[in-house]
């Protein structure tokens, strides 16, 4: 349920990147203007993540989750349906982030609340896993509907799956409130947070933020760069789905190596954006198959830290998961916000290669910055036990 939420939050703008070549020719859209699409959705997010997490603390499971999915689902419907014109994507863009900005809070605590410690690495892992899947399925409807239907076919198809999920959501979300549940540990939302975690938090959110630039912009112009690079829109597509199926697999093998206690920290964090900085300079080599291998590292591992850093973060900062939880994705959307729109400039002046050497480098530094975050880490007390 976590993770389907998060798809339904995510996906409007994975298949905005994923169909960004038809879109350009039905729309007048430029690389410019699809840059600033994806940077508006995560822009909202970042301007309502603190929020978002205040909220989900009191909506509780059920009423945060499905608030989240019904916001996502209109978005897609939306797009599939009034957009007569490239500048309506930024309104359906700002509602999707508003659904996401909610969805990672109230996610996060359903799964602290429902899962045993044991199995929460792999748990987050699994629901991060809603990431590589919306771009596995923007990736898949770029030959299946976009070519053969038209690119609102994909939005209103991807808007019926999430109206079904609904129903489904309503049966198996426990009615449980996350602050009635909580609220001896809890306390006030005032509750001002320890300096410790607020110093992990701030350096978390930092790492996550360069983290989440790189991969983002690799989100929304991989279709296109390959494109460019010679691939035709098919095979583009595909490798797109390639590169999610990558970090379908990562995410929850990642968790899984967690729990028992292989990894499990930001230092891993940090080698995961390592690799991901060596696998977008294959990118950027230019020949055909090194770009392939390259897409796969950088969505598997570039892009696949993102479960352990909330498992991370709700073990560090337990009672407060959804308020922490707010701020470290905070860095991440703010991250999302800059990097497509800062990528799709250099794209259209220097051209794919600079581009993904420019990403290259502030995945480098968000590694460094997640060994930073990784000594604050260190000085605060393991909760992973706590129920």
């Amino acid at each position: 349920m976590a993770s389907s939420t998060t798809v339904a939050a995510v996906l409007p703008v994975f298949l905005v990147g994923g169909l960004g070549v038809q879109l350009e020719q039905d729309l007048g859209m430029t690389p410019e203007v699809l840059g600033a699409t994806v940077a508006s959705y995560w822009g909202i997010s970042a301007l309502l993540s603190t929020t978002g997490g205040q909220v989900a603390q009191r909506l509780g499971f059920r009423k945060g989750m499905l608030l989240s999915a019904t916001l996502g689902m209109t978005s897609l419907l939306g797009i599939a349906i009034l957009t007569p014109h490239w500048s309506w994507l930024f309104l359906w863009m700002g509602i999707a982030g508003a659904s996401t900005a909610l969805a990672h809070p109230v996610s996060n605590s359903l799964i602290i609340h429902e899962v045993a410690s044991k199995n929460r690495a792999f748990a987050f892992g699994l629901k991060q896993v809603a990431i590589p899947a919306a771009t596995l399925a923007a990736g898949i409807a770029v030959p299946t509907l976009a070519i053969t239907l038209g690119w609102r076919w994909a939005f209103g198809v991807a808007a019926v799956f999430a109206a079904l999920f609904l129903p489904v959501l309503l049966r198996v979300v426990p009615r449980i409130q996350a602050v009635t549940a909580r609220r001896p540990r809890l306390g006030s939302m005032r509750t001002k947070l320890p300096r410790p975690l607020r110093l992990f938090l701030l350096t978390t959110a930092i790492a996550a933020g360069l983290g989440s630039a790189q991969a983002t912009a690799l989100g929304a112009f991989t279709v296109v760069s390959a494109s460019s690079a010679g691939f035709d829109i098919s095979t583009a597509g595909l490798l797109l789905g390639i590169g999610s199926t990558a970090g379908c697999l990562v995410r929850p093998l990642a968790g899984f190596a967690a729990d028992r206690g292989i990894g499990g920290s930001m230092a891993t964090v940090a080698s995961m954006l390592a690799v991901g900085f060596a696998g977008l300079l294959a990118m950027a080599w230019g020949n055909k198959a090194v770009f392939a291998v390259g897409c796969a590292l950088a969505f598997g591992f570039g892009w696949g830290w993102n479960g352990l850093v909330h498992f991370v973060v709700s073990r560090r900062s337990h009672p407060f998961t959804a308020r922490a939880t707010g701020i470290a994705q905070c860095g991440t959307y703010i991250g999302g916000t800059v990097g497509p729109f800062a990528f799709g400039l250099v794209f259209s002046n220097y051209g794919s290669i600079t581009a993904w050497v420019a990403a290259a480098a502030v995945a480098g530094i968000g590694a460094i910055a997640a060994l930073l975050a990784y000594r604050f880490e260190r000085l605060l007390p393991d909760n992973a036990g706590s129920n």
